[in-house]
């Protein structure tokens, strides 16, 4: 999720204590804004301090060669899956992405086709930085890279990752039970995503108060709950284990609606709690929670399934389409997704 979702999230959690509530009133949110910092922690050390200290075996770079060459990049993932499931320990790689200009970038996507037990490798539209596509700028000739891959797949993430702007992602492979584990960003919701690091800055916490030490504990579990309901997971029992608890996949955590709908029920709870523990209340709880959260939380809901359906119903007419068909349902999709 966004950052500004997690510090909402965090912010409503520490709400429901009514010494948060009070106290806030006498030290300028100092309680709350600790819990909305928490709810930032977990990312921040990530995307801060993590990130930076990865080290990895291949990196696979497609160059800016015309017109690009997605055999060679299915080919050297591939062989990487191949040389993890061979030896037996894990192979890093970092796929870079493809820039041809101050502000411009060649999308390209990479799939784990656990069907076809593959990777597939695909170019799309040149992009801006801003991810915008310049029409026009695909390249009709150039079909997928296929490379087929010994053992069978585990793919832990999302079906397709889509690399365009900035550094491209590093990627994890390990064997597991007879089959080669992906593990899409590696460095990414590891230790830092735990809750072990959650007791630990509560522990830190309790030096300015009890209080305190129980808001920033709370805060940095809502950024690990709220991580859960997307596709990557978060490695909760770290160091019991140093594997993702998988995520829920109820949506990608860089979906717009989700994370306005995270933020809305938390500035909504927010607004509640402060009511609640207000000398006079107002707002009548029952009331304003189905109409102010419910309602939107099952519009969501209803949204989320409607989309499923869709896909489902994409997913089975390429499943009885003759390639002609199939090739121009697929133009379709990708049309579609640019005019979104």
């Amino acid at each position: 999720m966004k950052g500004i979702a997690h510090f909402a999230t965090g912010v409503a959690v520490a709400t429901f204590f009514p010494e948060v509530v009070t106290g806030a009133a006498h030290s300028l949110a100092f309680g709350p804004v600790l819990a909305g910092i928490a709810g930032l922690l977990p990312d921040t050390l990530d995307f801060r301090f993590v990130r930076y200290f990865e080290r990895v075996d291949e990196e696979v770079d497609p160059g800016q060669a015309v017109p690009p060459d997605p055999q060679a990049i299915a080919e050297r993932i591939a062989g990487a899956m191949d040389r993890a499931y061979e030896t037996g320990k894990r192979v890093k790689i970092r796929v870079h992405s493809v820039r041809l200009g101050a502000d411009l970038w060649r999308q390209m996507f990479l799939t784990f086709d656990v069907t076809r037990n593959e990777v597939a490798v695909r170019f799309g539209p040149i992009v801006t930085t801003g991810q915008v596509p310049l029409a026009g700028s695909e390249i009709p000739s150039l079909g997928p890279g296929r490379a087929a891959v010994t053992a069978r797949m585990l793919h832990t993430y999302d079906e397709d990752v889509a690399i365009d702007i900035f550094s491209g992602p590093s990627l994890a492979f390990d064997r597991e039970d007879g089959a080669v584990r992906v593990t899409f960003l590696p460095w990414h919701r590891a230790w830092t995503h735990s809750a072990l690091v959650a007791l630990l800055a509560g522990a830190a916490g309790l030096m300015i108060s009890p209080v305190a030490g129980l808001v920033i504990f709370l805060g940095v579990l809502s950024h690990i709950f709220v991580d859960q309901m997307g596709f990557m997971g978060s490695n909760i029992f770290f160091p019991l284990t140093r594997r993702r608890t998988m995520g829920w996949k109820l949506f990608r955590s860089g979906d717009a609606l989700p994370n306005f709908l995270f933020v809305w029920v938390s500035l909504a709870l927010i607004l509640l709690n402060l009511d609640r523990f207000s000398e006079t209340p107002f707002l009548p709880p029952l009331p304003y929670l189905v109409v102010v959260i419910l309602l939107p939380c099952l519009l969501f809901l209803g949204l989320r399934i409607w989309s499923a359906l869709q896909r489902l119903r994409g997913a089975n007419a390429r499943r009885q389409a003759t390639p002609a068909a199939l090739a121009a349902i697929e133009a379709l999709d990708e049309a579609a997704e640019a005019d979104f």
